[in-house]
């Protein structure tokens, strides 16, 4: 296809899905786009990770809420405080948990916050709860600026963790006797849904750790680090690496949603009525419990709620769930480190422009139609695939760009490939009125597609020349000179044809050929070779009849060529006008060939090939090597062989000859000028003719025995005309 054609189609199927991605980047509308996309494909896609063994929870549920609404010394929600180091203490009969992390507010002052001091300060490893926000008036509270500096940790970062305005942390001596203390915000993205979650907020300049970070510590020490562009966790031996957007907040793995509803949550309920049983002595064996106390033996034990009334619920890929829940999974993440990087949006962006690039390939190059229809189904599979295998290394690729973009793409080079195929199946029945050989109409007419798309592939090009034709020319009349060309011509092109050769033009009286298209035919440097020699019978039976007719002048009645032969790969295809095309050869095989042609004269042969043809046809053709050269616009040598005859018709005689001239090139190459020219001199001696070949060497010895060529010689000769 032209340059000028494929633009049209690069432009429907690449640039206006480009632009179109282009638009939802630049008003915002990509990134919530492309994590409801990636939810989609992580509800399909099988799961990898699963649920941290360390995680429980204790749930104040809706039975909880419900069984002690009477309760004198629980009341309705809220519970009155003192409840919570009974549950705490609980926990901690047998093995005591790694860390007890409390995901209820303590903000406001009541009758019962002595329970939780005591607690703080005698049952050891609890975090408690701080809230941030924006907005609201601030109001100053006794303490706080202690609270913040015992509980903030210092930072060398330059990741813009979530900032707020205010902070309410545990009142009075709450706050100042906790051992530690942990922010519960979550940031749900701008669809509602929470995927994402930080290690750290800002407030007031300092840096707060949130409650996945606190399960991660459990209460031990721990550094930060940032390098080169990644934010570490090292604490003792783990070393996590946390992939922080550029909000400060990193996706979540959210497991899948069976194993949110197992999360191990033992009701308050039972354990109140566990711990009644224990204490009055009704059960004696805790295992026997409804709630044993080894459940929470080093496990790490959120206390939080999933009763409506508490109105703690969040909107997660799964949908509705209690907020502890959502806390558990975060925390989930940080300790087992699930946690998923989403690569840069350019990453899919490219990955979809080449997919796009690949499919105008597949649209308007390719030729295999079968390819055109299965192409949609590997490119989503493709897509599928990598969007899979980075899933499984905790890597998230932008999608909303190949699931807008390659459907719009396909469908607008569908729909242009439809209108522009009626147009060109019209063009071309025209074009076919004007081809020379019936046999490419015949093909065409076959395989039309396959004609007009042409291709790249082997062929070997055919040249042929008359020798000294411009003299013949001056000695015809006009009426003689088109009658000696219409027999010349018809009788070489009937050769041609005969040998499924397709003939590309006539320049004058030079016929240009093609072999192996537009049929392929591995057989084409054979056939070639058999054409010229049956050319040359067949120029010799013109000649007799011209002789016995007594046409034309006695030149032309002597009429020679020269054939020149090469194979390689070469651009094949019709080239013209809509209205008058040829089918024809483009390529420096093909340029080869011509030089060869013209190199024939020099050497005085009929028939000049290159080595890519004698390898491939000296089983069938007998060769005669000549010489090295250089060809005009090309620097690599090229080894050139005379086509003397089929392999049947080589006589003794000839083969003679041809080791003579082989051993005088030998010393040609070698510099050794006066054996060489003896050796050719030979050559004509036992041919009992002038040998061109070997005379044109001869000179060629005389000439650097009197100049000695540079140290660096390489025996390669350059013609320096074409």
């Amino acid at each position: 296809m032209k340059q000028s054609k494929i633009l049209i189609p690069i432009f429907l199927m690449v640039v206006i899905p480009a632009l179109l991605t282009t638009f939802l980047t630049l008003f915002k509308f990509s990134a919530t786009l492309d994590r409801k996309l990636s939810d989609a494909f992580f509800h399909l896609l099988p799961s990898h990770h699963r649920f941290s063994n360390d995680i429980v929870i204790i749930d104040i549920d809706e039975q909880s809420i419900a069984k002690y609404a009477d309760h004198p010394e629980l009341g309705q929600w809220p519970w009155k405080r003192h409840i919570y180091p009974t549950l705490i203490g609980y926990t901690k009969l047998l093995t005591p948990p790694k860390i007890t992390i409390i995901d209820i507010m303590f903000t406001e002052r009541s009758d019962y916050d002595d329970a939780l001091v005591s607690a703080n300060e005698s049952l050891g490893e609890i975090s408690h709860a701080a809230n941030f926000r924006d907005g609201g008036i601030v109001i100053p509270r006794k303490g706080i600026e202690t609270i913040s500096q015992k509980f903030s940790v210092p930072l060398d970062t330059k990741i813009p963790f979530p900032k707020y305005e205010n902070a309410s942390f545990p009142i009075g001596l709450i706050g100042e006797t906790a051992p530690m203390i942990h922010v519960v915000n979550v940031i749900a993205d701008s669809d509602g849904i929470l995927r994402r979650f930080s290690p750290f907020v800002r407030w007031n300049g300092l840096y707060f750790p949130t409650l996945a970070l606190q399960a991660f510590a459990l209460g031990e020490s721990y550094k930060t680090e940032s390098k080169d562009s990644n934010f570490y966790l090292l604490k003792g031996d783990v070393r996590r690496i946390v992939p922080v957007g550029k909000d400060g907040l990193v996706r979540s793995y959210f497991y899948t949603e069976e194993e949110l509803r197992n999360i191990p949550r033992y009701s308050a309920a039972g354990i109140i009525e566990s711990l009644e049983k224990l204490n009055s002595g009704e059960v004696e064996d805790p295992n026997s419990l409804l709630v044993p106390p080894k459940l929470f033996d080093g496990k790490i034990v959120l206390i939080g709620t999933s009763a409506a009334s508490t109105h703690d619920d969040v909107v997660t890929p799964h949908g509705l769930f209690p907020g502890v829940i959502a806390q558990a999974v975060f925390a989930s993440n940080l300790i087992e480190g699930h946690l998923l990087k989403e690569l840069p949006e350019s990453y899919g962006i490219g990955f979809t422009i080449i997919v796009l690039f690949v499919g105008v390939l597949i649209l308007f190059i390719n030729q295999w139609h079968l390819l055109k229809n299965i192409y949609p189904i590997f490119a989503v599979s493709l897509f599928i695939g990598t969007f899979y295998f980075l899933y499984r290394m905790d890597m998230v690729l932008s999608t909303y760009s190949f699931v807008l973009g390659f459907p719009i793409s396909y469908l607008l080079g569908f729909a242009y490939l439809t209108y522009t195929e009626g147009r060109e199946k019209r063009k071309f029945n025209h074009i076919l009125r004007n081809l020379v050989d019936p046999e490419v109409v015949s093909v065409a007419l076959e395989n039309m597609e396959s004609l007009k798309q042409g291709g790249e592939w082997e062929i070997t090009a055919f040249f042929s020349d008359v020798a000294g034709f411009s003299s013949i020319s001056e000695e015809l009349s006009a009426t003689d000179l088109a009658k000696l060309l219409n027999e010349y011509l018809s009788a070489m092109t009937k050769v041609l044809k005969a040998n499924a050769g397709t003939l590309d033009k006539y320049i004058g009286d030079a016929i240009v050929g093609i072999f192996g298209a537009p049929i392929q035919n591995k057989e084409h440097p054979k056939l070639a070779c058999k054409t010229a020699l049956e050319m040359v019978t067949e120029l010799e039976n013109l000649r007799v009849e011209w002789n016995k007719r007594g046409d034309y002048t006695p030149l032309a009645r002597a009429m020679v060529f020269r054939i020149g032969l090469n194979c390689g790969l070469a651009k094949v295809g019709f080239m013209g006008t809509d209205s008058l095309a040829s089918y024809t050869m483009m390529g420096d095989s093909v340029n080869l060939a011509a030089r060869l042609e013209a190199a024939a004269k020099d050497y005085g042969v009929s028939i000049l090939v290159s080595e890519s043809i004698e390898s491939v046809c000296k089983d069938t053709f007998h060769f005669r090597f000549l010489d090295w050269i250089r060809v005009k616009g090309k620097e690599a040598p090229v080894k050139i062989f005379s086509l003397e005859s089929f392999q049947k018709d080589v006589t003794s005689i000839m083969l003679d000859a041809e080791k003579e001239y082989e051993l005088g090139f030998s010393q040609y190459s070698k510099r050794n000028w006066e054996d060489a020219i003896e050796h050719f001199k030979n050559v004509s001696k036992i041919l009992g003719k002038e040998d061109k070949s070997s005379h044109l060497l001869i000179k060629r010895c005389q000439t650097l025995f009197q100049n000695p060529p540079p140290v660096d010689w390489d025996g390669v000769y350059t013609r320096t005309s074409k």
